[in-house]
């Protein structure tokens, strides 16, 4: 496979300079950052371009390209130089302005040398594919002391989490001081009116828990945010944990799992750009919940969408609600609704692609979102809220995200309120929550936009993790999507199934569909009804 793909590279490249007519760097380098990528592909790296890298001098440098992995952790970085450079003389220039050293290769078509460690570990040459296959696997498995400490940190993490969530969980039940009793039942009033009030102690004690061992990412990530000092739930979560998890108690509670934060912070101190803040956050927030709860985690389809896909989808949105509608995501009345959206990320991006001069009254009446997992729910908040700031100059409270399981919310079919599946209106919500949900359902939804929970069938029957049941939308499957099938033996009771059967139930006329899918959906007969 290996020689395949130095052999793919030798051919490129002969065919840049036999249409191009130039051997030059700018023209041929692309052959090379399509060859590192090929490399990258079986470990699920990805080399990207010119992304800004931080020198220990205080300046800002851009390596050709830089080997990301999903935790957007840095694993290698390339430069490319033309073959009438002098390469050595050309690293040495690199090195001075403070490039990395620890795991770069530098080539100019002609050779390629890697330097590790602050040393050179290879110097080949790159018309000797043996060699070269080579050289490029010793840079794609280098593991730099940054991703080893990451890696590290969060084995550790996952290994020492339940002891301190269990540790955690005892000190609260323990609690015996009235100024903790007093906020703890002020925090549970609160939720009970604002969230939900079937909410019971353990949830808040869960909620407790979660905000004390994320409250330092969130304050690291986005040190600049108000969500903290202005979020009603977020100063009642603060007030409890003020009153019993300070000084020894929160050091030696916190102190195995510190190398977790101390890595965290280390990396959002290399951070500025708002973007990639939200995708730091997303993807340490996907692995602190896996490690937290991961029955809850595959229950919830806890997997979040890469940004430049949310954004695809938007922009493709727009386009198709112009052609065929004449309509345009930024026009009033069109209201738009991500109905699972874990920690916000289509919202997020949505408002920054809407125009500054649109987007107050887009942000105040016609984004929704509706959110069922507490923790995720809670960072929304933040994440909208954050971005909105960022981008308008000033905090304004997002009020149109709803605690609520979406497939559970038919009320829009029956000119209602919120109504569950049971029947029974507003199923007892808490009255903010309610009235946000009565409202939602008011509306006339022109866009649909979001990436649904992927849980499909258990392994088995029994499972205590297998997902619930919901009668409306399960005898809409079985009267659309199952009668209409010319498949012998259709099973679609999936998550995804059931979001994109409510979404064409709530969809209004005129109005478009964005969901994530997978190939079977639009291959297999198993669909086609």
């Amino acid at each position: 496979m290996s020689r395949l793909l130095i052999q793919n590279y030798y051919t490129e490249v002969e065919k840049i300079i036999q249409y191009g007519g130039s051997s030059k760097e700018t023209s041929i380098r692309v052959a090379f950052q399509n060859l590192l990528n090929a490399y990258c592909t079986p470990k699920n790296f990805i080399l990207i371009p010119e992304l800004a890298y931080s020198t220990k001098y205080d300046t800002t440098v851009y390596p050709d390209g830089t080997v990301k992995d999903a935790l957007r952790l840095d694993w290698g970085y390339w430069e490319s130089k033309d073959k009438y450079d002098d390469l050595d003389k050309e690293i040495g220039s690199k090195f001075a302005k403070g490039y990395p050293n620890d795991n770069i290769l530098f080539e100019d078509s002609q050779q390629a040398v890697l330097i590790q460690g602050n040393n050179e570990v290879s110097r080949v040459s790159i018309a000797d594919a043996a060699k070269l296959d080579a050289l490029l696997n010793k840079f794609i498995n280098y593991e730099r002391q940054e991703v080893r400490d990451f890696r590290q940190a969060i084995e550790k993490f996952k290994a020492d989490l339940p002891t301190v969530v269990e540790t955690l969980r005892s000190t609260i039940a323990n609690q015996k001081a009235l100024n903790f009793k007093a906020a703890f039942k002020k925090l549970f009033k609160l939720c009970k009116e604002s969230i939900n009030p079937k909410i019971n102690e353990f949830d808040i004690q869960e909620m407790i828990i979660q905000h004390i061992l994320t409250e330092d990412i969130f304050l690291t990530v986005f040190n600049e945010s108000q969500f903290h000092r202005e979020n009603v739930i977020a100063l009642e979560l603060e007030s409890v944990v003020n009153t019993f998890f300070i000084g020894s108690v929160r050091r030696d509670t916190l102190k195995s799992i510190e190398s977790y934060y101390a890595v965290i912070r280390r990396k959002a101190a290399d951070i500025s750009n708002h973007h990639e803040k939200q995708k730091f956050l997303k993807v340490i927030y996907e692995n602190f919940y896996k490690a937290y709860n991961p029955k809850g985690a595959d229950r919830l389809g806890i997997v979040y969408t890469p940004n430049e896909i949310v954004q695809f989808m938007i922009k493709s949105t727009d386009h198709l609600l112009d052609k065929h509608f004449n309509r345009l995501l930024s026009d009033d009345n069109v209201e738009i609704l991500d109905p699972a959206t874990g920690t916000g990320t289509f919202i997020t991006e949505l408002i920054e692609y809407l125009p500054k001069s649109r987007l107050p009254a887009k942000y105040k009446n016609e984004i929704h979102c509706n959110e069922v997992a507490i923790l995720p729910y809670y960072i929304a908040n933040l994440n909208i809220e954050y971005t909105y700031q960022q981008k308008m100059g000033k905090y304004e409270e997002f009020g149109n995200i709803c605690f609520v399981d979406t497939l559970d919310n038919v009320g829009f079919e029956h000119g209602t309120g919120y109504k569950d599946q049971q029947g029974d209106l507003v199923l007892g919500l808490g009255a903010e929550n309610a009235k946000r949900i009565e409202e939602q359902n008011q509306r006339k939804i022109s866009v649909i936009i979001g990436n649904p929970p992927y849980n499909a069938n258990q392994q088995n029957e029994n499972d205590n993790n297998k997902n619930r049941e919901y009668p409306e939308i399960d005898t809409d499957i079985k009267r659309t999507y199952i009668e209409n099938s010319t498949a012998q033996k259709t099973k679609m009771y999936d998550m995804y199934t059931r979001f994109l059967r409510w979404a064409s139930n709530r969809i209004d006329k005129n109005g478009v569909i964005a969901f994530v899918s997978n190939s079977s959906f639009l291959e297999a007969r198993t669909y086609d009804g």
